[in-house]
């Protein structure tokens, strides 16, 4: 079981100190988007460090350091899941960094179109979508493992504790 403590707690850490730092940033970046911010000098690369660090730190989370045994699915089918969220979040970070740096260049006064930011933009709202649908699939699993732990933990009798499934829930 000590495996699957460890795997909710490096889970618990991504989504705390990287996913809710990354919504952090994306809300000043929807701050200076605003018309009302229009004559304010944006900070652009200071986004893009602040992306860099966040993408950093959950580039350093390293999932295949948990060792799940062979018989237990349910961990690792939330492995799995996790490795897609994080390599979701790369790409959603890659793809701020990329438009930050259109709309930075376009600032220096570089001809930048509209049509090459609304790619960009495009990319990033795309990669998000598909990031946030990889973390519902995760926390799907992420909540039946933790309910199948309060079970265990709530019962008297380990050996008759079976898997809870989705089908299971209707």
């Amino acid at each position: 079981m000590e495996h699957r403590t460890h795997l909710m707690k490096m889970i618990d850490k991504f989504s705390i100190q990287s996913v809710e730092e990354l919504k952090e940033i994306e809300n000043k970046i929807m701050v200076d988007s605003k018309f009302r911010t229009i004559a304010k000098k944006k900070d652009y690369l200071g986004h893009v460090e602040k992306i860099r660090k966040v993408k950093n730190r959950a580039q350093k989370i390293n999932p295949k350091a948990v060792e799940i045994p062979d018989d237990d699915i349910q961990a690792a089918n939330l492995l799995s899941a996790f490795e897609k969220c994080l390599l979701g979040f790369s790409a959603v970070c890659d793809n701020y960094i990329q438009m930050e740096l259109i709309l930075q260049d376009k600032a220096e006064g570089a001809k930048i179109s509209y049509g090459d930011y609304k790619e960009s933009f495009n990319k990033v709202k795309s990669s998000r979508e598909e990031f946030n649908n990889q973390l519902r699939d995760m926390d799907i699993l992420y909540s039946d493992l933790v309910e199948y732990a309060e079970d265990i933990n709530d019962s008297e009798d380990f050996g008759g504790i079976q898997y809870k499934t989705y089908d299971d829930l209707k």
